[in-house]
């Protein structure tokens, strides 16, 4: 049975986004080998772990317009099948003796736990700043796409230099991402997800920082308090965060992480690769979903 539940879980996988970032920065350095590939699975099946157990947490019906597991089955079920899946992946990894790839998920799997329990807090007391907000994206989000960048490399021998400038690649477009997803949620309807629904579960994201910076906290907050059962307070939050160009502000944010990404990958020579690289960073900030 549980074969099967993963089987039809990993159908509609996506972009596939963090095995390709694997292999793209293993061959910006070298031959893809059996340890790139390890990796590759293991990020995948990591970054499925990571979203099950999410949705579980966050009691979340749909993403990406898709039931979650956890609404199809049990939670407590769901949260075995993300067990499983990241030890699967660990099962392949240790198979090729990718012992780095291992270290590197169980470490990036502490710091999503930790920016987790970082977010559920600041949550709780509606107390997120802009310093808060990247620490929690770096954690829940950027060291996932940081790890998968710096396994890539290191599995083809890249140098530790290297290696640490693939980790900076893949933090810089994780936190691109996040905040592109800030943006998606208010202002495009193609994202799979309820419009709104970063405000209607109270999260503070960096466009409703970037407003509340101009014109202050104190309303804001308490129309955030109310978003959950109040379109009247969403439609006031969205006017203060217009008003306050707080998305503006957060596209900008978006442009000079993507334009420092862009300076690490054309460091390297021009190649094949180095091409699917931009094309990469570019998706992460022009996608629309």
């Amino acid at each position: 049975m549980l074969e099967e539940v993963v089987a039809n879980l990993l159908v509609p996988s996506g972009k596939q986004m963090r095995p390709l970032l694997v292999l793209l920065t293993a061959k910006l350095h070298g031959e893809v080998n059996e340890k790139s590939y390890a990796a590759a699975m293991l990020f995948e099946m990591l970054h499925w772990a990571t979203l099950i157990h999410d949705d579980v947490v966050d009691e979340a019906y749909m993403r990406r317009g898709e039931l979650t597991l956890g609404a199809m089955m049990r939670s407590k079920s769901a949260v075995l099948v993300g067990d499983f899946l990241f030890t699967r992946g660990l099962a392949v990894a240790a198979r090729a003796e990718n012992y780095q790839a291992i270290t590197s998920a169980t470490r990036c799997i502490e710091m999503v736990v930790d920016g987790e329990l970082m977010q559920s807090r600041n949550a709780a007391r509606l107390t997120t700043t802009r310093e808060d907000y990247y620490e929690i994206i770096k954690l829940k989000t950027a060291v996932v796409l940081a790890s998968c960048a710096q396994v890539g490399a290191a599995s083809v021998g890249a140098t530790e230099k290297q290696v640490e400038s693939m980790y900076r690649l893949g933090e810089l477009l994780g936190c691109a991402f996040q905040i592109q997803d800030d943006i998606l949620d208010l202002t495009d309807t193609n994202t799979g997800k309820t419009k709104y629904n970063d405000l209607q579960e109270r999260k503070i994201t960096l466009p409703l920082i970037f407003a509340m910076e101009k014109e202050g906290r104190s309303e804001a907050l308490k129309q955030l308090r109310r978003a959950a059962h109040s379109q009247k307070s969403i439609n006031w939050l969205i006017a203060f965060i217009k008003r306050n160009e707080g998305i503006e502000k957060a596209r900008k944010e978006l442009n000079d992480k993507h334009r420092e990404a862009m300076e690490i990958i054309r460091s390297y020579p021009e190649s094949a690769v180095r091409e699917s690289l931009i094309k990469f960073a570019d998706y992460v900030v022009l996608r629309k979903k």
